[in-house]
């Protein structure tokens, strides 16, 4: 790895922790992913490599536990809406010999291999739904759009017991969609069928037959109230009941918006919705408002028949059944196919706002709900995974859905903060397919975040260090910048001189600036026809160390971005804001700092 010449050193924090200050990145975006020279495709390269290694049994220390990844087939692809070269040509593929000795459907996947990706589907439900609805439409109780639950809540409505009846009046699609309806999950377990299949099989253990070896109760089979739902056409052992009306009555697991919690039935619930409001099939939806526009043109609903060409570009891992299995309702939840080269169209898309509009998909980009563990939040329907950079302990927020069911699952990830992310797609029949795709993801995500800050600031470097100074004749005002970089605390520019109608206000940086360690971040991106970029300076976060007390009031402003940040003006100008004029290939050629009435012309 070559080390960058940053101009300015600094002194490292003398604790580890996160800086706590605002959302957003701290270089503009990398655009350049694939060249030769780009820390992204180093690392993109060095990866494919350990894999390799380790997949063929050539690897090193580290090359057991990464060799569980043999018996998984596996698709995964970066793209960028920067670099558009790196949708084809940084992507990985390993075909496992199930797949490779299948005798239906493909024997080596790539870019146009067809997998199901199982909950991945309830992001582009959302998507679509974004799409189609408006924003009364998911303010909307249930109960305004399903019947059967609406009947539920009136027969309860004089004898509620919050602790067995879910109050479908009081959940909305927003709810539902952002995990905090607290509903019945869905998707799971029901004792009886698993007794029943067993004993359809001839299995003589009690344990899977007997319900009072678990000192559960007898009940009557052939009382159809106590069976789930069908959730298709033709299913054995469930109850031919409207879906609704059979999961509205049982138990919520939290009163609504009380804690997050996964629930399948959200998105089951979500795609009947979508699909009652605009008078389409859910089908029609998927097809009309996302697979059309964007080109994912093997982006599928229903999984390909026999006589369907795109049947021999499937990927097929176990029972062919497993995979051509009818969705049916649950097909919003997770019934969905795609590819590695469609799933980059959907997250460039979705990062250009290119059905979406801006400041919605911006909104849309934002955590709903924490978890109990920092690490983590949840969107509609996001998993927000928080990585802390070790050197810097900045954070950039990965926005993924991840998808997970039998013996398919993968993942759509993006990170709004470097305009770029990747998709995983994978199948096995093996039952350490789970845990061998999160090990996947995450050796991903070690690879790729670190690769693509190391771009930004090499790019940063490149593109806004420098001296910028007046052309006007007699007006000495200069500005040098030069670069914090990421392997420090408090990455981005830096003021290291400035010079204002003849006066040094160097000295006086901290006082305009609000802080002595200040550091200039892109706060407003150029975008569209726009190539101006805005920039603030940030101040770090005061560490304290481990085991002191924590203080949350007194430490408030500690956090003295969020509350300080545009505090000080000149004449209604900010002091605190930087305006870079940008050429088309990203390189600044002016700055504005527009509190002083003065562009100075990049050197």
């Amino acid at each position: 790895m070559h080390l960058l010449s940053y101009a300015l050193p600094l002194v490292p924090l003398c604790t580890s922790g996160v800086l706590a200050e605002l959302l957003g990145p701290s270089y503009p975006a990398p655009r350049d992913l694939t060249s030769d020279s780009s820390r992204v495709a180093v690392s993109w390269k060095n990866l494919n490599s350990t894999l390799t290694a380790s997949l063929s049994g050539r690897g090193g220390s580290n090359a057991s536990e990464i060799s569980q990844l043999r018996n998984l087939t596996f698709s995964v692809g970066l793209f960028s809406i920067h670099d558009p070269v790196a949708q084809q040509r940084l992507q990985i593929h390993h075909t496992s010999a199930e797949v490779a000795n299948s005798s239906v459907g493909v024997t080596k996947v790539d870019g146009d291999s067809i997998y199901r990706m199982a909950s991945v589907s309830k992001l582009i439900t959302v998507f679509a739904g974004l799409l189609e609805l408006d924003s009364t439409d998911w303010e909307r109780p249930l109960t305004d759009i399903f019947p059967e639950m609406a009947s539920i809540v009136r027969e309860r409505s004089g004898d509620l017991r919050p602790a067995f009846d879910t109050q479908w009046d009081k959940i909305t699609l927003n709810a539902i969609a952002g995990q905090m309806g607290g509903i019945p999950r869905g998707g799971g377990e029901e004792l009886l069928t698993s007794y029943a299949v067993a004993k359809a099989l001839g299995s003589q253990d009690p344990a899977e037959t007997d319900p009072t070896f678990l000192g559960l109760p007898p009940l009557n089979e052939s009382d159809p109230s106590l069976w789930q739902a069908c959730w298709g056409s033709n299913r054995p052992l469930c109850a031919e009941v409207p879906y609704a009306e059979a999961e509205g009555a049982r138990e919520p697991v939290f009163l609504p918006w009380s804690s997050p919690q996964y629930a399948n039935n959200g998105f089951i619930f979500l795609g009947m919705a979508i699909a009652n409001l605009t008078g389409k099939s859910i089908d029609q939806v998927y097809q009309e408002s996302v697979f059309e526009p964007l080109g994912m043109t093997s982006s599928l609903s229903n999984p390909p028949a026999t006589n369907d060409p795109n049947r021999a570009r499937s990927v097929i891992a176990g029972p062919i059944e497993g995979f051509a299995i009818d969705a049916g309702v649950t097909k919003s939840s997770g019934g969905l196919l795609s590819t590695t080269n469609d799933l980059a169209k959907l997250g460039v898309a979705i990062l250009n706002a290119t059905l979406l509009p801006a400041d919605q998909t911006r909104k849309w980009m934002k955590p709903g709900t924490h978890t109990a563990d920092l690490r983590y939040a949840i969107g509609k329907p996001w998993e927000i995974y928080r990585y802390v950079h070790p050197g810097s302990g900045i954070v950039t927020d990965i926005y993924t859905k991840l998808g997970d069911a039998g013996n398919y699952g993968g993942m759509l990830a993006v990170f709004p903060d470097f305009d770029a992310g990747f998709s995983v797609l994978e199948a096995s029949s093996l039952p350490t397919r789970s845990s061998s795709a999160l090990l996947l993801i995450d050796l991903i995500i070690d690879a790729v975040v670190p690769a693509l800050m190391e771009q930004a600031a090499v790019e940063a470097q490149r593109n806004y260090v420098g001296t910028y100074r007046s052309s006007l004749r007699g007006l000495n005002s200069s500005l040098t910048l030069s670069l914090s970089p990421p392997t420090r605390p408090s990455p981005g520019l830096v003021v290291t001189s400035w010079i204002s109608n003849g006066t040094d206000i160097t000295p006086y940086v901290a006082a305009i600036l609000g802080g002595k360690t200040a550091r200039l971040v892109p706060t407003i991106p150029a975008t569209g026809a726009s190539r101006q970029v805005a920039f603030r300076p940030y101040t770090p976060t005061v560490q304290r160390e481990v085991g002191s007390p924590q203080r949350l009031a007194s430490r408030l402003y500690d956090v003295n971005d969020l509350f300080l940040l545009d505090t000080a003006s000149y004449g209604g100008k900010s002091l605190s804001l930087l305006v870079f004029d940008l050429a088309a290939d990203g390189r600044a050629t002016a700055v504005r700092p527009p509190a002083f009435r003065v562009k100075l012309e990049r050197q």
